[in-house]
């Protein structure tokens, strides 16, 4: 036993002791490549284990270099701690380097550059410490013509997408038909769409990635017309309508932004539009050093105060705010008098919005103590800062249930975190739990009333010592996960 024991430990130090390369890296040899592509990845140095990956896809005439300089992801990889890489065509398969995102040997599962970008994502994943449930697709044009067919291939590898001038999985299957669909003239029912997706893997029965559209109206590549397609492929994949159920013009302030939200069941956001008045076929950047702000501009990249990239990120639900709301993440139905805070940053403002059907009663514009009465909808409280610069950060988001209370929770909602309750020193240990995340640990009675509630930082917590004895609900809750199981207080 001591031989095979000292024999795993040498194999496990001389694979930990490898540090893999940091920085821009080119790489050959990631896998058989049956579509010719090749491959540039980004890591930023001292990475914590467990990272998301960023997959980013050029459009026509592009280079990964370009690129990658101009959506700023690298810059962001850097500030918010994930790994970036680039697949990239070649002239000999395409000779104005458009990823072959139409022909059939290219968009079908397990097959050409479809493949090579799987395998592109394999090799990342088997040379770095990725998240596996975090890996997402993004590109521009062609680029985003090429993530849409990555999501519809392979469900079960990307967890969402950020497409920008692209068209719909399938929209086209030759060169012929591919400028039909570029110039809007391509449209099918919502079911025609989905089909699309699903009989790609038509066994599958797990989640399909959650999706984001940016389209500019004055697009002269990708016809506007695209982007209401997009919308129609992915909520009947998610099965939910065509109507979108929150709508905000001016968005982030910009008055050209339009976007909406198609919720599912559970009122989550599936699908994302990013409208932008008059804009043509490029990415939208607002440049600059500020924490929203990335990129640079050139030929398909402009400056319209509006950073594509950075909401691309928001919605993948990857940034890291340095600062965390605290507060109930489990409400009743109407339940009023709920307070929340942030950390305070000396010269900063808060702007606060709620969830919907709820109401800030007080202390808007300030970091403590926001007071927020509950309806009958679950949703975000988010708040965005203003720091004494005038550079904007968020905005920070936290998920509150309304009217779900310990004892209605599905038992199959189940995060990968477990919980042990030690009744000797009334205590709860937590493990495998990502402390990035924001977690909170709450204590309810049999009848689900909340009695104490508070944000998980380390893998033990202290119950309070008020308590009496009985038997109570404790609830994990990981963001929108929640696992539940019952204690019993000895005193």
């Amino acid at each position: 036993m001591k031989i095979i024991y000292l024999s795993l430990l040498f194999l496990l130090l001389a694979y930990t002791t490898q540090a893999q390369p940091t920085g821009w890296q080119t790489v050959t040899n990631f896998g058989t490549n049956p579509g010719a592509l090749n491959m540039y990845s980004y890591a930023p140095s001292a990475l914590p284990a467990n990272a998301p990956l960023v997959v980013v896809m050029h459009g026509c005439t592009q280079t990964a270099t370009q690129v990658a300089t101009q959506t700023g992801w690298n810059t962001m990889a850097n500030r918010h701690g994930f790994y970036t890489v680039y697949p990239e065509q070649i002239s000999a398969n395409n000779s104005s380097l458009c990823f072959n995102w139409f022909e059939p040997g290219d968009q079908a599962k397990n097959q050409g550059e479809a493949l090579s970008i799987k395998q592109i994502i394999d090799y990342m994943r088997v040379h770095y410490s990725i998240d596996s449930t975090r890996i997402f697709v993004t590109g521009l044009s062609a680029g985003a013509c090429m993530g849409n067919v990555m999501m519809a291939c392979y469900p079960q590898l990307i967890n969402a997408g950020a497409v920008m001038s692209g068209v719909a999985y399938k929209a086209a299957t030759s060169a012929f038909t591919a400028n039909a669909a570029l110039n809007g003239y391509v449209s099918n029912t919502p079911a025609q769409w989905g089909n699309y997706v699903r009989n790609e893997n038509p066994t599958y029965t797990g989640a399909y990635p959650k999706v984001a559209v940016f389209q500019g109206t004055g697009d002269f590549v990708v016809n506007y017309n695209n982007a209401t397609e997009i919308v129609k492929q992915w909520t009947n994949v998610h099965s939910t309508d065509q109507t979108a159920d929150d709508t905000v013009t001016s968005f982030a302030g910009n008055p050209y932004v339009t976007q909406k939200k198609y919720t599912n069941a559970n009122n989550k956001s599936v699908v994302e539009t990013y409208i932008i008045s008059t804009f043509t076929h490029a990415i939208a950047l607002d440049t600059g050093a500020c924490f929203m702000q990335c990129g640079a501009t050139g030929n398909y990249a402009y400056d319209i105060n509006f950073n594509s990239t950075y909401w691309a990120a928001y919605f993948f639900d990857i940034l890291n705010y340095g600062n965390t709301i605290t507060g109930l993440t489990s409400v009743t139905t109407n339940q009023t008098n709920v307070t929340y805070s942030i950390t305070v940053h000396l010269g900063s403002t808060y702007l606060w919005q709620t969830a919907p059907t709820a109401s800030i009663m007080n202390g808007q514009n300030t970091n403590s103590n926001v007071t927020v009465d509950f309806g009958t909808q679950s949703g975000y409280i988010q708040v965005t800062e203003t720091d004494a610069n005038g550079c904007k950060i968020g905005p920070i988001k936290i998920w509150v249930n309304v009217g779900v209370t310990p004892t209605a929770i599905a038992q199959n909602d189940t995060p990968q975190a477990t919980m042990y309750y030690d009744n000797y020193k009334q205590s709860v240990s937590v493990t495998n739990l990502d402390y990035n995340r924001n977690n909170q640990l709450l204590i309810a009675t049999i009848d689900g009333r909340i009695i104490m509630q508070q944000r998980i930082t380390n893998n033990e917590i202290y119950l309070s010592n008020n308590l009496t004895a009985g038997v109570y609900i404790m609830q994990l809750q990981q963001e929108d996960k929640i696992s539940t199981q019952k204690i019993t207080i000895i005193k």
